[in-house]
């Protein structure tokens, strides 16, 4: 199964950087801008249970793709499952790891592309360079928040 991972440095507590990402206002705000990603009526703050449902723009197609937050340790770790979306399976672990000075957050993903005429164009490959492009954006934009 395939699997992608970034680790971005923070200079804030693990508290601070939890509590962003537990806001979907602020993972919409750091989203690259031309993925047109947006939630559909979130709430204001994730809990274990949460269900969100936003709309992306990805290979020249809007989206909508739900998720349900299937755990949630505080202020370690929650993870994402899809349950409504073209892929067969998509786990987003978002980790907080204290270091020395601040934290890395760790965003580890396990996918499993579409099956049928859309994963011959929605491989594996191309999931991790766009993967790859998000999150190199995402870490940037954290950056600027966290400076």
């Amino acid at each position: 199964m395939p699997q992608f991972e970034s680790r971005t440095s923070l200079s804030a507590s693990p508290e601070q950087v939890f509590d962003y990402i537990l806001h979907p206002a602020n993972l919409q705000a750091i989203a690259p801008p031309e993925t047109q990603f947006v939630y559909v009526s979130p709430p204001p703050r994730i809990e274990l249970g949460s269900r969100l449902t936003c709309k992306v723009s990805a290979y020249g197609m809007i989206q909508q793709l739900s998720y349900e937050i299937v755990e949630l340790v505080s202020p370690v770790r929650y993870r994402e499952k899809m349950v409504e979306g073209p892929l067969k399976l998509w786990l987003h672990d978002y980790i907080v790891e204290p270091v020395e000075g601040g934290v890395i957050l760790i965003n580890r993903i396990e996918f499993e592309p579409p099956g049928g005429m859309m994963g011959l164009i929605v491989n594996a490959s191309r999931i991790q360079d766009a993967l790859e492009d998000g999150f190199d954006h995402r870490a940037k934009a954290l950056q600027k928040v966290f400076g």
